[in-house]
C-alpha cells in the first residue's frame, strides 16, 4: 500500500512514520514543508491513503494559518478531484477548531474540506498531545514542564483550575493505524 503522510518532518509524523516504517507491505511517501507543491501533487497521485498531518501552528503572520491548514487541505482535495481519486484521507486537526480564533477557523476550514470531499475519512481533534520527540516551547506543554523542571526553570500555569486534555502520542498513532487497516469507523 503506499501511503502519504504530510507534514512528515512533524512530531506527530515521527512518530507515526516510526511505526508505519516497520511495516514491508507499506511504501511511505514523505511530504514536508521545504518540498514543492509539484512534489505534493506526484505524491497525491501515488497514494492509496493519506495521512494528513501538516499543518501551521506557530506562525509569524495570520495568513499562514490558513495557507498552511485550509489551503493546503483544498489543495489536496482538488489534485484529488482532478484525478478522479475517492482516496481515504486522516486529517490531524484541533480542539481548537471550536474556537474563534484564526488558527481554530483555519482548521475548521480544513475538515469542512475534507468533509465535503471524502466518502472515507477520519478528523482527529487532538488535544495537547505529548510523548516521545516532542519538542519544549514548541508543540507540548509537558514537554515544555519536563524541561523546565529538569533545568531549574520556573513552570508557568496561567489558571490552576482549568482541566486540561492530554493524550500520549503512541495512542494518537494506534488510532492512526486503525483507521489505515480499516478497523475504525470513517466520516
Amino acid at each position: 500500500m503506499k501511503v502519504l503522510i504530510t507534514g512528515s518532518d512533524g512530531f506527530i509524523a515521527k512518530n507515526l512514520r516510526e511505526k508505519l516504517q516497520r511495516d514491508e507491505k507499506i511504501k511511505l511517501y514523505l511530504f514536508s514543508k521545504n518540498d514543492s507543491p509539484d512534489i505534493l501533487e506526484a505524491y497525491i497521485k501515488e497514494a492509496d491513503f493519506i495521512y494528513h498531518l501538516a499543518g501551521v501552528n506557530r506562525p509569524k503572520e495570520v495568513s499562514e494559518f490558513y495557507e498552511g491548514n485550509s489551503d493546503l487541505t483544498k489543495f489536496i482535495v482538488d489534485t484529488l478531484i482532478k484525478q478522479n481519486k475517492q482516496t481515504p484521507i486522516v486529517l490531524s486537526s484541533s480542539t481548537q477548531a471550536n474556537l474563534d480564533n484564526d488558527y481554530g477557523k483555519s482548521k475548521l476550514e480544513a475538515e469542512n474540506t475534507i468533509i465535503e470531499y471524502a466518502k472515507k475519512y477520519y478528523i482527529f481533534r487532538l488535544p495537547n498531545v505529548f510523548g516521545k520527540w516532542s519538542k519544549p516551547n514548541y508543540n507540548s506543554v509537558i514537554s515544555t514542564w519536563c524541561y523546565n523542571i529538569s533545568h531549574d526553570i520556573e513552570i508557568q500555569i496561567n489558571d490552576e483550575t482549568y482541566t486540561m486534555s492530554l493524550v500520549y502520542i503512541d495512542d494518537v498513532v494506534n488510532e492512526f493505524v486503525k483507521c489505515l487497516n480499516g478497523n475504525m469507523k470513517s466520516g
